[in-house]
């Protein structure tokens, strides 16, 4: 396949660029959501215990889906740096091998959380109510490892090469299916058992296996642009060098984000069910909130790794920039929105009074702080697709492990604030961690390629 048949972005203006390219990442994320959302909204039937033991085990999960998801960030930086510099057959290996190296490290991870996930739960101090169907959830879902990490991949090389639309259109289909079999499996409705909490997690791992299929197809059938082969399969030591390079340090950072995500809920469970619970929701509505700053992040990456693979490293200040400036505003409008409704956004997963109010307060300072976040997540992106990932690492760290956990055992226990000393540490963590990255980008030392 002909690069020509590679729509180029570095001939467009940049700002429409980045809108075209991130919104189909917005949609498909939202999409990506609706996993977790449609479980939750369903197991939330359950009672609030079982709300309680996803929010338990989506850390962990996040964990195994973080590590071998950051090899897909090589894939996306690599191909989008080889699109850039016109050379096709490049961007092929590395999209094969990228699938190789993340297939098998996911197959790995997935092992080590079927032999250890039920004492890791209990690590994290559940409750004996909530431990049990934690385990039964997270089981399941870890069976299923190796196929989200197929359509991991899928997603990253389509993105690399600035198609950003057909795995939006992926996941709507997948979204679906899930969505669909949620309350068949979950509540037993028409001919199917009621399995509860297992439902929810073999509803989502059915819904990814079709991604995946469909998503394989695509590629070895070369009808969007990167074409794979079997030899594309076969361990290349130079390219996997170039993938470690890249995406062992973004697996490390995009680990720590999981791990300080177990850290916090453990620091969270000591308050209680009802603050887990809360925390749970509240947790999967930011993640709406933070979706147009990663699809701006997402755009502007690949845009900044097919300039500097065109070597017009001149322009990509710019576009790292503008797209931090679009996200800021657009967050902050809507952090204002939230003061007034975070109620009713809680409500839509709980009848609970206690979990509305503690899920509240927190949602409210959460919208400002993930303004801030929103900017780093834009920077962040941006070292990614100039291949940057140790710096990148080092700063989600800092975030993380210097300012955010210290913080919220401080504010929480020393300043005796509690759970709401905890929200407010949030708030000021990503301040400081948004000030770091600001000040260290303005020196421009990130601006180049990886590719010979």
């Amino acid at each position: 396949m002909e690069i020509k048949s590679i729509e180029k972005l570095t001939n467009k203006k940049i700002l429409f660029t980045l809108l075209t390219l991130s919104y189909p990442i917005i949609i498909g994320d939202a999409m990506h959501l609706m996993y977790n959302l449609a479980d939750t909204f369903w197991v939330g039937r359950l009672g609030a215990e079982y709300l309680a033991a996803i929010s338990l085990s989506f850390p962990l999960i996040f964990f195994i889906f973080s590590f071998a998801g950051g090899f897909s960030v090589a894939g996306m930086t690599l191909i989008s740096q080889y699109i850039g510099a016109e050379n096709q057959k490049m961007a092929n290996l590395a999209a094969g091998q990228v699938l190789v190296v993340s297939f098998i490290i996911s197959v790995f991870f997935s092992g080590i959380g079927l032999i250890l996930g039920e004492e890791l739960l209990q690590m994290m101090g559940a409750e004996v109510e909530v431990l049990k169907p934690a385990w039964e959830y997270f089981r399941i879902i870890m069976w299923g490892i190796p196929l989200v990490f197929i359509y991991f991949v899928f997603s990253s090389v389509l993105q690399g090469i600035g198609d950003t639309k057909t795995p939006m259109k992926l996941k709507l289909i997948t979204v679906l299916i899930n969505i669909i079999l949620d309350p068949f499996l979950i509540l037993g409705w028409f001919i199917f058992p009621k399995l509860g909490i297992a439902g929810a997690a073999i509803a989502t791992i059915f819904s990814r296996f079709i991604g995946a299929i469909i998503g394989m197809h695509l590629l070895f059938t070369g009808k969007k642009g990167i074409k794979l082969k079997l030899y594309h399969l076969k361990p290349n030591k130079e390219m996997i060098k170039k993938i470690f390079k890249v995406g062992f340090p973004a697996a490390i950072g995009m680990s720590a984000l999981s791990l300080a995500m177990t850290v916090m809920t453990s620091i969270v469970t000591a308050f209680g069910t009802y603050t887990l619970a809360a925390w749970g929701i509240a947790n999967r509505i930011t993640s709406i909130i933070r979706m147009p700053a990663q699809g701006m992040g997402r755009a502007t990456g690949v845009l900044i790794g097919q300039f500097l693979g065109a070597d017009k490293s001149e322009e990509v200040g710019n576009i790292a920039w503008l797209g931090a400036g679009v996200t800021f505003g657009f967050q902050i409008l809507v952090a204002i929105v939230i003061l007034f409704i975070a109620p009713y956004l809680i409500m839509l997963f709980t009848e609970s009074q206690r979990v509305i109010e503690i899920g509240s307060y927190y949602l409210r300072i959460a919208g400002f702080a993930f303004a801030f976040l929103g900017v780093q997540q834009v920077l962040s992106e941006s070292l990614k697709g100039a291949g940057n990932t140790v710096e990148q690492m080092l700063f989600r760290i800092l975030t993380l492990w210097v300012f955010q956990i210290p913080l919220s055992l401080f504010m929480a226990y020393t300043l005796e604030l509690g759970q709401k000393g905890v929200w407010w540490a949030i708030l000021l963590a990503k301040f400081l961690g948004v000030l770091a990255v600001i000040l260290w980008f303005m020196k421009g030392t990130w601006k180049t390629k990886i590719i010979d």
